[in-house]
């Protein structure tokens, strides 16, 4: 018998007990011994059909050990100058950052302008 197979034979199990109760309990009147007797069978019943889940390891058996809440805070400030040299840090810092992987060289020039001058004339003003 495949574990699956074992789970949805206890399940139905549990399943056909608990209706048998739950149809006895209908005939008994409520506050008699027998009533109680119903309530407290019923009451085991879920009981082993619980145990019975953690040995097969469908449920935890201390629910929370298993699950921990955590919470992080993430907070974004935005850095705002107070003075001209803070002002004049950051923008340098802002430049730099943007201007990371550009090839500024001499030779670079050079080819932007002839690339300029090949491929946008400068239009005569009328």
């Amino acid at each position: 018998m495949t574990e699956c197979e074992q789970i949805e034979r206890m399940r139905k199990s549990y399943k056909q007990a608990r209706k048998r109760i739950n149809k006895a309990m209908a005939e008994c009147n409520p506050g008699t011994a027998v009533f109680l007797q119903h309530v407290k069978a019923l009451s085991e019943l879920d009981k082993q059909e619980r145990l019975e889940e953690i040995d097969l390891g469908l449920s935890p058996q201390n629910l929370g050990a298993a699950i921990t809440t955590s919470f992080t805070y993430i907070a974004h400030c935005p850095t705002i100058p107070t003075t001209p040299e803070q002002r004049d840090r950051l923008l340098d810092d802002q430049l730099k950052a943007a201007c990371k992987g550009l090839s500024i060289e001499p030779e670079d020039e050079a080819i932007r302008q002839q690339l300029e001058e090949e491929f946008c004339p400068q239009q005569e003003s009328l």
